[in-house]
């Protein structure tokens, strides 16, 4: 008998979707979505694994109509298993769906029963309270950062805006006038990228087209360009590149 026999799985036959290594970010590519799938589903939750979400999720709970809501501080040495623990936790709290095949992520991983009916009790909680949402990030290296930025940058990605302050605000400005799918479709019209356009807000010829576009003929004052946007979205100095960001 060899090694490799012992193994439930061949460790010659099966390769590592994510190569031993845990991002915690948002899954957006379909490369991205593959291995959080692979993830969950070989997902090993016991020992420490099984206790580190049961003691999150019942702080959380216990505490959810409390006028405080404490954070929970994950610490390990380097490879412990941190950075897997706290992105199976991102896509279990909300339960993630496949577009694939409709599979959800609790689904896929294989629980124990203890945080199984924690799951639950969460979603049950979220219906009464508005819904559930998670988001997840990495702390980029270097100094001259704003944490706070960081924080809302990650939020603000998590709801499909851009995570650059000024390019968050001027979406928020459009959803607010009711412009925002128009402007989305008249860029895109263009042949452009709308995400990536808002991250060149101060010089995209798209801001510069949309200076003399009159989205309703009832509202003439709410024209958008270049050089009138960058006074009322202005660029933090402590905003980070967008390239920055893992």
């Amino acid at each position: 008998m060899k090694n490799r026999d012992l193994f439930a799985r061949d460790p010659l036959a099966h390769k590592l979707q994510n190569d031993g290594v845990a991002s915690v970010s948002e899954a957006t590519t379909e490369n991205e979505i593959q291995t959080l799938r692979y993830e969950l589903e070989h997902f090993v939750c016991e020992g420490q694994y099984e206790d580190g979400l049961v003691r999150i999720l019942k702080a959380y709970i216990d505490h959810l109509g409390s006028t405080a809501q404490p954070a929970s501080w994950v610490s390990g040495f380097y490879g412990s298993g941190k950075s897997h623990l706290l992105k199976m936790l991102r896509y279990l709290w909300v339960d993630t769906g496949f577009e694939s095949d409709g599979a959800t992520a609790r689904g896929l991983a294989h629980l124990p029963e203890e945080v199984t009916d924690l799951l639950k009790e969460l979603s049950t909680l979220g219906k009464r309270f508005g819904g559930l949402h998670a988001a997840s990030g990495t702390m980029p290296s270097g100094g001259n950062l704003s944490v706070r930025l960081i924080v809302l940058g990650i939020l603000l990605r998590s709801k499909g805006m851009p995570d650059v302050l000024p390019a968050a605000k001027f979406c928020l400005w459009l959803r607010k006038n009711g412009l925002f799918e128009k402007v989305q479709a008249k860029v895109e019209a263009g042949g452009r990228d709308f995400m990536s356009e808002l991250y060149d807000l101060y010089a995209s010829r798209c801001s510069r087209r949309l200076c003399w576009l009159r989205i309703r003929p009832s509202q003439r004052n709410l024209r958008m360009s270049a050089r009138s946007s960058k006074p009322s979205f202005p660029m933090p100095r402590t905003s980070r590149p967008k390239s920055s960001f893992a």
